[in-house]
Formats: structure tokens, C-alpha cells, sequence
């Protein structure tokens, strides 16, 4: 169908919102230039979403987020395989204005934790902590500049929080905390955050008698903006997403690149021990288009799979190869089916592992701009059946 409506539709409520704004006057002219910037972008996002050739179809979406229609709200997935029976698998999903909510299969809301301004969502199993293996869910959060540390009871999903205290960011380092994955390497568990700034943090997870806390172990400034990123703990690396610019892969063991030194991201790839852009960066080709946002990985035995991406720029997911220089395989999007389609992703999240409804594993995808027909509602995440990708005439 055409974007047309769902265009003018989220326009006028630009505006609206723009021209709603309190006095002074300034700042409302201000407001409004903005929400026609905001336009234009817009219009090009969905002209370059015709673009894409390929295309799948979402056949459930969760409840909306807890806030209001114009509200940036949900934000990045992570996905609790239940280890004994599949039906019973959740979906964490974030709120930037106030919490994480777990949503079941069906995508209804069954739990919801007010725990702040969350903005990215991980999940790490077999975690050692005292004499057991857990599963972890970690979290940024803005609320107060911190890492949220939880335990994901194997029954249920319900979580229990492990922080020892508030696990705060260097504040004075960190311009408002972002990005957030949980890694492991050589035996050891990270969780690694980012900000505004460019300023990628890993953390050493180290156990505090029955609680769990942090040791900065390395820093990596990237060139601008960061937030999603990934670890491939199998094959040893952490893909970080610079949004304005590409893909960063570099070594997920800190004393590849020197410990706790803080190391500046190489965007011309000579130094090998450095951060690099994957060899096709946003942009080339043409199905690459800032901003880049989600990153996430379809893992499959002996190293292989995807790396999936979502693209902010023309409302696509762009795949590379999991394995060596990570060739770009093709871009896809994700159109109007039994719920509507999906725009503007910021996080996603994938397994492998098939789930009821989902036998070639599920992806789940934050929906910017969620509608019901015409009528914009507050943003929700849209669930994937994977195996309807790998169906898709990509170079896979």
C-alpha cells in the first residue's frame, strides 16, 4: 500500500505536537522547523523503503508501550528462551520512560517492571554466580546513569535484581548512557554500555557475595554516536553501531587492544589491533542508509549465520555474513500482513531457536511508528518469523 496516509497522518501529528509546545514564541517557531525537518526525513525514509525489494510480514505484535502516542518510548527487545517448554518463552521489552516489560508469545503484556528510564536490553545464560549458572538480564538505564543487573528465574521469567547497589557510569565520561550488551570471553562475563558520546565503557561482571558488580576493564571512543551493538561470544567479537556512519567490529577480549586503555576507533581500518568499519559502511551500497540503529545475531552451528542490522534511514534490515569480512547479503523490510508493517527500528533482537508459531526462530523488532490502519498508537515490537527471511532471494 501506499505510504501516503500513514505519512500525512504522523505529519500532522508532528505538527501538532510541534505547535502545541508552551510559549515562548521562539521556541515554538523553532518546534515547528523542526517537525518539517522531521517531515522530509520522513518522506525520504519511506520512498527509500520502496525501494527495497524484499520484503516479509510481521504475525504478532505485543501491546503498546506504556506511554503516549507521541512518546519515544519502546526501544530495544531481548528475548528468554524458557529451557524446558518453548510456549513459555518471553520477550523483554524496554521503555525509555519508564520501565522493561515482558510480553509473551502472543504478545501480551504479563509483567511489567517500573525501574526506570530504560534504554537497551540483553540477556546472557549460564552465568556463574556462587556455586549455581544463571541467566542474566542486564540493562541501561538513564534514570540514573546506571547498568541494571537481574536474574531471570528459570520457571517463570520473573526477575530478581543482582546489582550490588546502583552500578553507576562514569557520569563525567559518559554523555547520558545508551547502548548496552552482555558478553562473554575467556571465561569471563561483561556487560559493555555506551553513550551519546561515542564513548564505549566494558565492564568485568565479578561476583559480590550474593550480588553482582563492575570493573572498567577498557574504553573505546568511537568518532560520534553509538548505541546498538552485539557480541559473538563463539567467534570472539562485539559489533558496535555508529549510527551516522557504519558497523565497528573489533575484538570482544579487552587485552586485544591493551587492556583498559582507552583506544580511538580507526575509520580509515589501518591499524588491524584498532576498531574497524565493516568493509561496507552505510551508504555503499545504496541499501545502507543511516541512521544505523539495532544490531543483533541469527546464530548457527560451526561459527555461521547473520548479523542483522536495522536501518533508521529507509526503514529496512540489512544482513551480513556472520563469518570473515561479514559481506553484506541484502536488505529486507518489513510490510503490512496480519499486524501492520514496521517503521523506524531502533533495537531487534533474533534465536535461532524455533518457538511455537516461530519454527525458524523469531525476530522481534521495535516499531516506531505503530499503527492501527490510518491511527497512530503508541509503539509496540512486531514479531517475525524468521524462517520467512532465509525464504527471501538474499545472497545467503
Amino acid at each position: 500500500m501506499s505510504y501516503l496516509p500513514r505519512y500525512t497522518s504522523y505529519l500532522l501529528l508532528l505538527l501538532l505536537a510541534a505547535c502545541s509546545r508552551p510559549h515562548p514564541a521562539e521556541a515554538v517557531d523553532a518546534s515547528v522547523t523542526e517537525a518539517r525537518e522531521d517531515s522530509l526525513a520522513l518522506a525520504a525514509a519511506y520512498a527509500g523503503q520502496d525501494l527495497i525489494e524484499h520484503a516479509v510480514t510481521a504475525s504478532v505484535e505485543t501491546a503498546s508501550a506504556r506511554a503516549g502516542v507521541m512518546d519515544d518510548a519502546a526501544d530495544d527487545p531481548a528475548i528468554w528462551v524458557h529451557p524446558v517448554d518453548p510456549a513459555r518463552s518471553l520477550v523483554f521489552g524496554s521503555n525509555k520512560t519508564s520501565g522493561l516489560a515482558a510480553y509473551n508469545l502472543a504478545g501480551e503484556e504479563v509483567a511489567y517492571y517500573a525501574i526506570g528510564n530504560v534504554n537497551n536490553v540483553d540477556i546472557l545464560t549460564d552465568v556463574p554466580l556462587g556455586e549455581e549458572r544463571i541467566t542474566l538480564l542486564g540493562a541501561s538505564n538513564r534514570s540514573n546513569q546506571a547498568i541494571d543487573l537481574y536474574r531471570v528465574n528459570e520457571e517463570t521469567g520473573a526477575l530478581t535484581d543482582l546489582a550490588d547497589g546502583i552500578l553507576y557510569m562514569d557520569s563525567l565520561k559518559i554523555d547520558d548512557v545508551y547502548g548496552f550488551c552482555l558478553a562473554r570471553a575467556e571465561g569471563e562475563v561483561y556487560a559493555i554500555a555506551n553513550g551519546k558520546n561515542g564513548l564505549m565503557q566494558q565492564f568485568r561482571i565479578v561476583e559480590r557475595g550474593p550480588k553482582l558488580g563492575l570493573e572498567l576493564v577498557r574504553e573505546v571512543r568511537f568518532p560520534s554516536q553509538t548505541e546498538g551493538m552485539v557480541a559473538d561470544n563463539e567467534l570472539g567479537w562485539l559489533y558496535v553501531g555508529e549510527e551516522a556512519a557504519g558497523i565497528w567490529k573489533l575484538p570482544l577480549e579487552p587485552e586485544a587492544m591493551g587492556g583498559g586503555a582507552q583506544v580511538e576507533a580507526d575509520p580509515e581500518n589501518r591499524d588491524p589491533v584498532r576498531p574497524r568499519l565493516l568493509a561496507h559502511r552505510v551508504g555503499q551500497p545504496t541499501d545502507l542508509v543511516a541512521d544505523v540503529e539495532g544490531l543483533t545475531l541469527y546464530e548457527l552451528p560451526d561459527g555461521t549465520g547473520y548479523l542483522v542490522a536495522s536501518m533508521q534511514g529507509n526503514f529496512s534490515y540489512a544482513l551480513f555474513d556472520r563469518q570473515g569480512d561479514n559481506a553484506y547479503l541484502g536488505s529486507f523490510k518489513i510490510l503490512d500482513g496480519l499486524v501492520d508493517g514496521v517503521e523506524e527500528t531502533d533495537g531487534l533482537e533474533v534465536t535461532q531457536t524455533p518457538l511455537p508459531g516461530f519454527p525458524g526462530g523469531l525476530l522481534v523488532v521495535q516499531d516506531g511508528f505503530n499503527f492501527e490502519g490510518d491511527t497512530i498508537r503508541p509503539q509496540n515490537f512486531k514479531y517475525v518469523d524468521f524462517g520467512r527471511v532465509l525464504q527471501l532471494d538474499l545472497d545467503l
